[in-house]
């Protein structure tokens, strides 16, 4: 029998330094996910002042690279805007982890899109992706 040695990645974001409690607060957030569902083995990636609209970013760019290297399973993340605000890199994004064999799970959304039933919601449930620089964010 293999066991998957690869961890869990943990994602969060905000745009500027004043929302540091958001960080935190998304950070709890994730700890509390991975307490509750007996994940012991994660990297936490946190980016600061960076905006969601760009798709390069410090940890981000490091969580992707750990992806792409197989050194990861699942990343977690706070909310579907917090990995990207935009939908072609989202979308971008979750291709590319099914390719590779990596799960994303969505706290807020409460979808995984490794089930069949979290790709069924989240194709329904683009639409409620909230807007962004008045452009709406949907799939």
């Amino acid at each position: 029998m293999t066991t998957d040695k690869r961890r869990v990645a943990l994602y969060a974001r905000v745009s500027t330094g004043t929302q540091q409690t958001g960080l935190e607060a998304q950070v709890r957030a994730l700890r509390q996910y991975c307490q509750q569902t007996g994940i012991h083995d994660f990297l936490l990636f946190e980016d600061e002042n960076q905006s969601g609209t760009k798709s390069s970013r410090p940890a981000l760019d490091k969580m992707m690279k750990a992806v792409r290297a197989g050194e990861i399973s699942r990343v977690v993340v706070y909310s579907f805007s917090r990995y990207a605000r935009s939908t072609s890199h989202l979308l971008s994004a979750l291709e590319e982890f099914k390719k590779l064999g990596v799960a994303f799970n969505s706290l807020s959304e409460n979808i995984d899109t490794n089930s069949p039933l979290g790709v069924a919601i989240f194709s329904l449930t683009g639409e409620s992706i909230p807007e962004v620089s008045g452009v709406p964010f949907c799939i």
